[in-house]
């Protein structure tokens, strides 16, 4: 009993911490700290959003980054046609994305294993090609916002802030739930889950359309923060990195999305600034060689220390 009051305490401690951490910016008044720890904010906020549906369930999604886009448009083409403050147009970048997850999730989650990851494949680029040839979102050149409002670095952070919090508390709850249970026997065996009476389609359809949801509401955020809502949104490279590291920390776990986020981001940045040219080959390697070793994340590091065992448990 004295384990299962203290399984997450571990996770809720580093959680607490680096939250603590992330706002000293802030009250530094230092921009180029402020910007580095949104972009870390931002990254980490995608992290945990996939995790929602490829760490419970398994199914690799390389479409997740199509609701980043749709949730960056959204806000920008509502600001354009109505001139009003962007903030309000981000709970219709997370509905519009929910909406969009709702119709195409059905004929996707029909589809296990490798074919649902082929088929998630090309949805960034569809959605992509669709966009620069659409006249009312300025075709390439994308959707510019920065006459219709004042922009606050403060507010920018504080919203992703905000939204990267509530998506750890967000998984520490459907980790803790009956629901978070049923998603974690879908991707242990799918065909078992159905014969204890789980009802997988609901159950899968549901985690997508959640997560497309969180995912398009960070979109909404960045463009914000860029003033501007442009057909990179879609970058498949951005999706790869993201799955990158979840694969990295460790899928459907509390802490994985966060260790592997912030290892990521901090090994991508220091490779970049002193190996400009040969930071791809490193990195790659760098990745396939934990993923070889430890190929359910690093957090699962932890578990080979059993004090560390028994303090978070299975956070």
């Amino acid at each position: 009993m004295a384990v299962d009051k203290g399984r997450y305490r571990l996770g809720l401690y580093a959680a607490i911490v680096v939250s603590a951490v992330s706002l000293l910016p802030m009250f530094t008044g230092d921009t180029s700290s402020m910007a580095y720890f949104w972009t870390l904010l931002q990254f980490l906020s995608l992290v945990l959003s996939l995790n929602l549906i490829t760490g419970f369930t398994g199914y690799i999604n390389f479409g997740h980054i199509a609701y980043y886009g749709y949730g960056a448009y959204t806000v920008a083409y509502l600001t354009t046609i109505t001139q009003l403050n962007p903030y309000l147009f981000v709970p219709a970048a997370a509905i519009g994305s929910a909406l969009i997850a709702l119709l195409v999730g059905k004929p996707l989650l029909s589809v296990r294993g490798p074919y649902f990851t082929i088929a998630t494949l090309g949805l960034g680029e569809a959605s992509r090609t669709i966009i620069v040839n659409l006249p009312f979102f300025n075709y390439s050149e994308g959707l510019p916002i920065a006459k219709f409002f004042k922009y606050d670095a403060f507010s920018s952070y504080i919203s992703m802030w905000l939204v990267a919090v509530g998506l750890f508390a967000l998984t520490f709850f459907i980790k803790r739930s009956r629901y978070g249970l049923m998603l974690e026997t879908i991707r242990e065996d799918e065909d078992l889950a159905e014969t204890m009476g789980i009802d997988t389609r609901r159950t899968k359809l549901a985690v997508y359309v959640l997560s497309s949801s969180t995912a398009g509401l960070v979109g909404g955020l960045t463009a914000i923060t860029y003033v501007y809502a442009h057909p990179g949104f879609f970058s498949i490279s951005i999706n790869v990195a993201v799955i990158a590291s979840l694969l990295l920390g460790g899928g459907g776990t509390l802490l994985g999305p966060v260790v592997g986020a912030t290892s990521y981001f901090i090994i991508a940045d220091t490779l970049l600034t002193r190996f400009p040219y040969l930071h791809l080959i490193i990195f790659g390697t760098i990745i396939m060689g934990i993923s070889l070793l430890l190929p359910r994340g690093l957090v699962y590091l932890m578990y080979k220390t059993p004090k560390l065992r028994g303090l978070f448990y299975d956070a």
